[in-house]
């Protein structure tokens, strides 16, 4: 069974229902509270956006708190790259469920990352069927590149993975 991903969240400021979505992905050892203190700063330019900031899949293997979207304890690009693998359909999931709850599509959403999170929001977000917003990745880096144009460019493809 796949982990259902769950954390802190800040409605539009104008109220009602939104008519964007930002989802806040944080790094390693954080939680979802780590970015969600960004949202009433940003509300100002976005109120009609809801904010969503979800607590990674996994504890911290590095620490005796916090989450992480997967282990950094061995550094190597493949180890890196098969604990995104792992963890983007994780993500895919609660960006569809979110996306369908408020009615909204991915010309709707923007992904923010930090660290961990910018690696995931550049794997999952570049990597979706339909393009997004926007991806902003702070301190992060994007992971297999040679592997994103086999993926990338070809929306709407029943037949390729997008998790390679």
């Amino acid at each position: 069974m796949m982990p259902a991903l769950s954390g802190p969240s800040r409605p539009p400021a104008l109220g009602g229902k939104p008519s964007r979505l930002v989802i806040l992905l944080h790094g390693l050892g954080a939680d979802g509270n780590d970015l969600i203190g960004l949202a009433p700063y940003w509300a100002r330019l976005l109120p009609t956006t809801e904010f969503l900031s979800p607590n990674a899949p996994f504890p911290c293997d590095m620490a005796p708190y916090g989450y992480q979207w997967y282990s950094s304890q061995d550094r190597s690009s493949e180890a890196a790259l098969a604990g995104v693998r792992a963890a983007a359909p994780i993500l895919d999931a609660f960006i569809d469920e979110a996306l369908a709850r408020r009615g909204l599509e991915e010309r709707d959403l923007a992904l923010v990352g930090f660290s961990q999170g910018t690696v995931m929001s550049l794997y999952v977000g570049l990597r979706r069927d339909k393009p997004l917003a926007g991806i902003v990745g702070y301190s992060g880096r994007l992971l297999a590149p040679d592997l994103l144009a086999s993926v990338a460019l070809a929306p709407q493809n029943p037949s390729r993975s997008r998790h390679r």
